[in-house]
Order: C-alpha cells, then sequence, then structure tokens
C-alpha cells in the first residue's frame, strides 16, 4: 500500500510552478477587492494547503463588519464580485451559500468571492468559514505531515464519486476531509475506521461534547456525525448523504483487501451502444417512463436538489395508484434540458381495486360514512371489515404520468415552471444523443446476466 500512495501523493501534489501562478491570482483579486475598503482572506483548500493538482476552487471571503445590515452585505459583495471579474474580463455565474454570492471562470479556475461578516457571533453560514480556515491551518503547523494524508483522502474520494458537499453530488466536503484526518492520523487509519462504521457514527474530533451518546440526540436521524470544531451545535456532516456514505464505506472496505491506484484515478465510464441499451431494456422487461424538461437555466445546485425532490415526489404518487417503481435516476445538461426517468415493475392493473373499509363492530358513524361514499359499488363484508371494489382513475402508468404532470404536484419550485414536458416510453427515451446522457444511460441500465 505504502508503494501506491507514494505514487499517487507525486502525481496531485501541485508543483511549485501551480503555486506559484495561484499566489499571484490572490494577491491580484485581493488588491482589487481592498480599493472597495474591505478585507479580503483567503480560505479553502488553497490557504490550507490541502489542494490537489490540476483541480482548482480559489475561494476569497471578504470581510464586512458585524453592524452592516443583510441587505448591505449582500448588494456590495455582489457589487465587488462583479467589478473584480469585469475587469479581468471574466465570464461570471450568481451560486448561492445562505446569501448569493459571485463565480468567476479563469481557464481552469474557478473563482469565487464571497461576503461574509467578521464575527465570531455566527450571523451567516459563511461565517464560519475562516475560522474553519483558522483552525485547519493551526493544526497543520503542528503536523504538516497530514497535509498529504488530506490531499489522499481527497482523491480517493473523487475517484470513487463521493467527494464534494453540494447538491449534485452529496457528499463529503474537503472540510470533512481534513477533520478525518485530523481525528484518525492518517489516510489509510481513515479508511480503516470508515469501513467499519455503521449509521449514525458519531465523531467529535477536539471532544467538545462531554457525552458522545448525547450527539445521537441533538443530532437526530443524521446517518454520519460529525462535530464542527469550530461550532459544537453543528453537524459538519450533514451534506452527505446515505448513498455516498455508504459508498465510501465499501470503497474503504475494498481498497484495504485490494489497493490499487484504480480506486484514485478509475476508468472513465463510456457509452454503450444504442443496440445494446436496446438489450439490456428488453431482458429487463420492465417499463421504463421518462420525463423529458426543458426549462430556463436554474442554478446548479438548486435544479440538483429540485430534480431529487421532483422524483421522490413522483415516486410516491405512483406507488400510492398501485404501480410499483423500482429504480430511478435522472440527468441533466444544467443548461435548459433535464431527464426523469422511472422504471416499474407494475404499469399496468386492471380497472377495479379493492378498498378495505372500518370493521363491523366499531364506531357506527365510520361505517355508514363507508358505505355512503361507495353506494353505488355495493359495498360487502368479508370477514369482519366493509370492503368494495371501486373503479381505478388510472389503470396505465402512462395516464398517471399525464395527470402527475399536469398538476405539477410536489414539483421542485423552479421545475413548474418548465417551458414543456414531455412522456417518453422505453426505446424514445434513447433519442438524445448527448455522450453524457448515454453515458448515464449506461449506467442506469446495468446488464442482468
Amino acid at each position: 500500500m505504502d508503494k501506491v500512495l507514494k505514487e499517487i501523493l507525486s502525481r496531485i501534489t501541485p508543483t511549485p510552478e501551480e503555486h506559484a501562478e495561484e499566489q499571484q491570482i490572490v494577491a491580484d483579486i485581493s488588491r482589487r477587492i481592498e480599493k472597495f475598503g474591505v478585507k479580503p482572506i483567503l480560505v479553502g483548500s488553497l490557504a490550507k494547503g490541502t489542494d490537489v493538482r490540476d483541480s482548482k476552487d480559489i475561494d476569497i471571503f471578504v470581510l464586512f463588519h458585524k453592524d452592516v445590515p443583510r441587505e448591505e452585505l449582500e448588494k456590495k459583495g455582489l457589487e465587488i464580485g462583479r467589478k473584480v471579474f469585469s475587469d479581468l474580463k471574466l465570464k461570471t455565474e450568481i451560486d448561492y451559500a445562505e446569501h448569493p454570492y459571485i463565480k468567476g471562470y479563469m481557464g481552469k479556475y474557478v473563482l469565487e468571492i464571497v461576503p461574509c461578516y467578521d464575527t465570531k457571533e455566527i450571523k451567516s453560514a459563511v461565517d464560519r468559514t475562516p475560522y474553519h480556515t483558522h483552525y485547519i491551518k493551526k493544526k497543520f503547523l503542528e503536523k504538516p505531515e497530514l497535509r498529504g494524508e488530506v490531499r489522499l483522502l481527497k482523491q480517493f474520494m473523487k475517484g470513487t464519486g463521493v467527494y464534494g458537499a453540494e447538491a449534485k453530488v452529496e457528499g463529503f466536503s474537503g472540510y470533512l476531509t481534513e477533520l478525518l484526518v485530523i481525528n484518525y492520523g492518517s489516510f489509510p487509519k481513515v479508511l480503516e475506521a470508515t469501513a467499519k462504521w455503521d449509521f449514525g457514527e458519531a465523531i467529535d474530533p477536539e471532544k467538545l461534547w462531554d457525552n458522545k451518546d448525547a450527539l445521537k440526540y441533538f443530532f437526530p436521524n443524521a446517518d454520519l456525525i460529525i462535530v464542527d470544531p469550530v461550532d459544537k451545535n453543528r453537524n459538519a456532516a450533514a451534506a452527505v448523504s446515505k448513498q455516498k456514505l455508504s459508498e465510501l464505506i465499501v470503497a474503504a472496505r475494498d481498497f484495504l483487501e485490494k489497493p490499487s491506484a484504480g480506486f484514485f484515478f478509475p476508468n472513465e465510464d463510456k457509452a454503450i451502444s444504442a443496440s445494446e441499451l436496446r438489450k439490456r431494456m428488453k431482458m429487463r422487461g420492465t417499463k421504463i417512463l421518462g420525463m423529458k424538461l426543458v426549462h430556463k437555466k436554474i442554478n446548479e445546485n438548486t435544479l440538483h436538489s429540485q430534480l431529487r425532490k421532483t422524483i421522490k415526489s413522483v415516486s410516491s404518487d405512483i406507488d400510492k395508484e398501485g404501480f410499483r417503481v423500482m429504480k430511478t435516476g435522472y440527468w441533466t445538461d444544467e443548461e435548459e434540458t433535464s431527464m426523469v426517468l422511472f422504471e416499474l415493475e407494475v404499469f399496468e392493473l386492471p380497472r377495479i381495486k379493492r378498498r378495505n373499509g372500518p370493521p363491523v363492530n366499531k364506531a357506527l358513524s365510520e361505517q355508514k360514512k363507508f358505505l355512503k361514499k361507495y353506494e353505488g359499488c355495493r359495498p360487502y363484508i368479508e370477514g369482519d371489515h366493509w370492503v368494495a371494489d371501486i373503479e381505478r382513475t388510472y389503470c396505465k402508468a402512462t395516464d398517471l404520468m399525464q395527470g402527475i404532470i399536469k398538476e405539477k404536484k410536489g414539483f421542485g419550485k423552479n421545475l413548474t415552471e418548465a417551458k414543456k414536458i414531455t412522456i417518453l416510453e422505453d426505446e424514445e427515451i434513447l433519442k438524445n444523443k448527448d455522450k453524457d446522457y448515454q453515458k448515464f444511460l449506461s449506467c442506469f441500465f446495468t446488464p442482468c446476466a
């Protein structure tokens, strides 16, 4: 394992030339920000020395006095970001944390200028970030070798698809990788511990809680709890989904059993042919319904969150009507087209369904209510309950989907305003020739034999 890790670390550690270029960019942007009479501060992986080669987010926070009104902070923060990036002639985009901020794109670099309050009394979620940076830098001054361990963990998480706290991934943030390494002491020890994790695992790096068991009550239903060293009442792992937690646990087990560079740098998924996709679909014997949404451009984090919300809501409605969802997934070009897929085990039902009523020995008022409601269906007794055979509203899943689209109940807010929503069945979903979409389908339709 040591040989593999040494080779990986040499590949992912930034070169002196790379760091020199980055420091020049930071210095230039900081000077431009200072002209507005505010203080810039570099945060994130670059500031802490845990950045990975050729994967660059440069995060600069702009500190405002704690007495500045929230509205003014947001307004001035955006003005500063727009002006700085405009002078540099960079493409920009507004993103959102607890409040909006500006992102700029400079070649391989993604630059962020984020306003926050200069205060220990947290007024906005992003106010913690400078303190996160200070805490990690202090720890790494004591043990500088941990920076390499963090880089290994970051690359391992990237390679296994669990890195990133944004809504698109719902995985582990860079800050979490740093906390895990600080807590366990090295990359291998993080994996050894992770391989044995159970859901609800609680980690308190600075032992801020006297009773570790109390964490599970303070953070109910959390799949992973990592106490934020700068705020004992915050779960730094709150954004990690059970899916990504599970994927990390399994990846850790697999790597420890057979260490390989492939975990860090996996082969790129390749799209299979349309004919092979058709073959796989036919072999499954299920019904595939696609919901194609054409919409205006939506912020990336917002879009992914709303697509997941829509899938959850529509799946629930399908199941309630008696059809059965086996698998779901979604794809988006993050511009104007998104596709939501539902694979159904049950997709056509008889015209009649059974409606169970109250027991005959319970409240008479409830019995009369049931009998009146379904009197046209001639309710009868089965065992000790009233029963009625009633007509279904939908016998085919495709008809139900049309009704769902018409109402858009449970859709993500922005998706209710989609310009066009089209239902596609089975092979119709193959018509989009986008390469990323074809890769998505190749993963969705895994071979079953």
